[in-house]
């Protein structure tokens, strides 16, 4: 497990500082290590004091979408009238993202704690941490601080001695990939199948149970505490390029790399250091081809587009993808472009939820087609049959699963079409069986 190098000189460790300790797994533990000071502090002050430092940090969410974390728990109505949930966000299902696995079993605690403040923030009583099935080792770790953190008072009917209610709930999810979607996430907490929801209405308005409701990620609730016990100032201080991209990320590299593993850096190091120092580069012998930077969901990047490329939202988009869930997949010269795409698609199509008509037919036709192309049966036609595809896939559905199917696709096409091309006019031998 490749975990941070403190001596990095652009690199502040936080989130993974207790990664590997088993000590901090335990509630003594972490107090020893200056746990649940944030809770303390932020059950002390008005709910939205803490609203405004966590907004005023420049803290944004770390799942995916990367939305600004003190403004979403803003949205949330302030009135008393009805019951308010917050829902923890671990079902980490993004193929090459495996950090918030590492939070769940190295700190449990610290989800807790983040947790808690953020209930706190937006009257919450009740927090539902959704937990992905197979996460057995941090399910079972989790469960155990969670009730340590119960019988010291940190959770229950009175935190802390606040007078203020805060219960958590386990969620065991039953992998399916369509329910890391906020909003499928809480129809599986309700029982019903995971199928994403139309919005408006938006969960603050009408979430779980239809109630008023905010979801966040393991990563954002970890990063809470931090801010809480050292000022969003601080916070905002970590960044190396944008003010939009503040504080530290963690990143899961996987693929063609010497070193794979989760490496936290603070916003905007460059991604050069991330893969060639951090992560040890490519294998001997071997050129970096391209990489995926943020999940298998986001568009290629070549290796031209990683020289220079910051590693934060704005430097990402730049180079023409998105940082995403911070989930590096890196593809060295022996990678096979073409084959490499029709695997992600194929991962779509079977997680599809098939509720709308273009992701559930899109995401089977490309697939489709990639293979007819892979069995060296394609035609020229095929490469813009599959942009067209793509198009009807992109922005016209309930969730996003279509568009990220659509995202390697397109991006696939445009930056790697002589691979495309060779497999068509036959200089390039078949992979797959033809059918």
């Amino acid at each position: 497990m490749g975990y941070p190098h403190p001596s990095h000189p652009k690199e502040t460790v936080l989130l993974s500082k207790y990664f590997g300790d088993p000590g901090a797994r335990t509630y003594a533990g972490w107090i020893e290590r200056g746990g649940y000071e944030g809770l303390r502090k932020a059950l002390a002050m008005p709910r939205a004091e803490v609203i405004e430092m966590v907004k005023q940090s420049g803290l944004r969410g770390r799942g995916g979408a990367g939305f600004p974390t003190g403004l979403k728990w803003s949205f949330m109505p302030k009135d008393e009238g009805k019951p308010h949930y917050l829902v923890c966000n671990a079902d980490e299902s993004e193929p090459g993202t495996f950090k918030d696995r590492e939070l769940l079993r190295w700190t449990p605690h610290a989800v807790i704690e983040g947790c808690a403040i953020a209930a706190y923030s937006i009257q919450a009583q009740t927090i539902y941490i959704y937990i992905r099935g197979e996460f057995t080792e941090p399910w079972r770790i989790m469960t155990k601080a969670v009730e340590e953190a119960y019988a010291h008072g940190a959770l229950g009917a009175d935190a802390f001695g606040s007078g203020t209610r805060i219960d958590v709930v386990l969620h065991r999810g039953a992998g399916a990939y369509i329910c890391g979607e906020e909003t499928a996430m809480m129809n599986s907490i309700e029982g019903k199948r995971g199928n994403p929801r139309i919005k408006p209405p938006f969960p603050a308005q009408a979430g779980v149970f239809g109630m008023p409701t905010t979801i966040n990620n393991v990563e954002t609730l970890s990063a809470v505490p931090h801010i809480l016990t050292r000022g969003a100032e601080w916070y905002k201080g970590l960044s190396l390029s944008s003010p939009k991209s503040t504080g530290t990320k963690l990143f899961s590299v996987c693929g063609h790399v010497q070193r794979p593993g989760n490496y936290e850096v603070t916003m905007g190091t460059p991604m050069r250091d991330l893969i060639f120092d951090m992560a040890g580069g490519m294998r001997p012998g071997r050129t970096l081809k391209a990489l995926i930077p943020g999940g298998s969901s986001v568009p290629i990047m070549t290796a031209a587009e990683v020289e220079g490329c910051a590693l934060d939202y704005e430097g990402i988009v730049a180079k023409g993808s998105m940082l995403g869930s911070g989930g590096v997949i890196v593809m060295d010269d022996s990678t096979d472009m073409v084959r490499t795409i029709w695997r992600y698609t194929r991962f779509y199509a079977h997680e599809s939820c098939a509720q709308c008509t273009q992701c559930r037919e899109g995401t089977a036709w490309t697939t489709k087609v990639l293979e007819r192309i892979l069995s060296g049966r394609g035609k020229q036609e095929d490469l813009q049959l599959l942009l067209d595809l793509a198009d009807n896939m992109t922005g016209k559905t309930i969730c996003v699963l279509s568009d990220s199917c659509a995202a390697p696709v397109v991006s696939g096409i445009q930056k790697f079409r002589e691979e495309f091309d060779a497999y068509i006019a036959g200089a390039r031998r078949p992979v797959l069986a033809a059918v």
